[in-house]
């Protein structure tokens, strides 16, 4: 095993090596630390990771955070910080949760100057995002972009539906009504069952995560933009 990079080049590599605790707070940043972020090491330790990410990648990056606790390696992810000098840069991260140490480790790439997507590309997505999901009534399925439908029971796509309506997300409450039944009576660990079996499906059809992100204690968000198509709308090409 080679010996790791004396402490004098830690400030040459490209990437910076970022441990965060459980509730996000950076404990240590070692590596292009100034370099990425604008700040210092002694800077950054000790601040919360969420005051840093540009506010619209939030919802996503907590998403990732919430699968990367759940136990499933984060490769590649994609979210945007804002630096020091209130310059907006864009982070490729790798990531590991350690459950017996509560911390994560994380590496971080600025990759800002990548190649720019296209000019159509740009038109239909804001930066940074990509292709809008689809929810289509008739036949009841979810297109993921650049991939085929992905078909839904009627429970399925009302749940979606329920979400793809509300900014702001769903409650737990609102999705149980919308499904016909009462709340007060609705076995609630069920919904939770579903949407379970909902990410299952489409990571099995298209190897993609289903981009809805739990709210801890009230319900479920979608973080990627969607399209409701109404009956008889073909879905647009992605």
């Amino acid at each position: 095993m080679s010996a790791p990079p004396p402490a004098d080049l830690m400030p040459m590599l490209l990437d910076a090596v970022c441990v965060v605790n459980e509730s996000g707070t950076f404990l240590s940043v070692t590596g292009a630390c100034e370099q990425i972020f604008g700040y210092t090491p002694e800077e950054m330790a000790g601040r919360q990771m969420m005051d840093l990410i540009y506010e619209p990648d939030r919802a996503a990056t907590l998403a990732a955070v919430e699968r990367l606790m759940g136990g499933k390696l984060q490769y590649d992810f994609e979210n945007r910080y804002v630096r020091k000098d209130g310059r907006v840069v864009r982070i490729m991260w790798s990531a590991r949760w350690y459950p017996e140490r509560k911390i994560r480790v994380a590496v971080a790439r600025d990759v800002t100057d990548r190649q720019a997507p296209s000019a159509e590309t740009e038109a239909d997505t804001a930066p940074g995002q990509v292709s809008p999901w689809q929810l289509c009534s008739s036949p009841p399925s979810l297109v993921p972009p650049g991939e085929p439908p992905i078909p839904l029971s009627h429970q399925d796509y009302t749940v979606l539906a329920t979400l793809a309506t509300r900014d702001k997300g769903a409650s737990r409450k609102e999705i149980v009504e919308a499904l016909g039944k009462d709340y007060w009576t609705y076995d609630r660990r069920s919904l939770d069952t579903q949407m379970r079996r909902l990410r299952r499906k489409v990571e099995q059809a298209c190897d993609r995560q289903l981009p809805v992100a739990t709210l801890r204690g009230m319900g479920y968000r979608f973080y990627d933009p969607i399209e409701l198509r109404k009956q008889g709308e073909s879905p647009r090409a992605a």
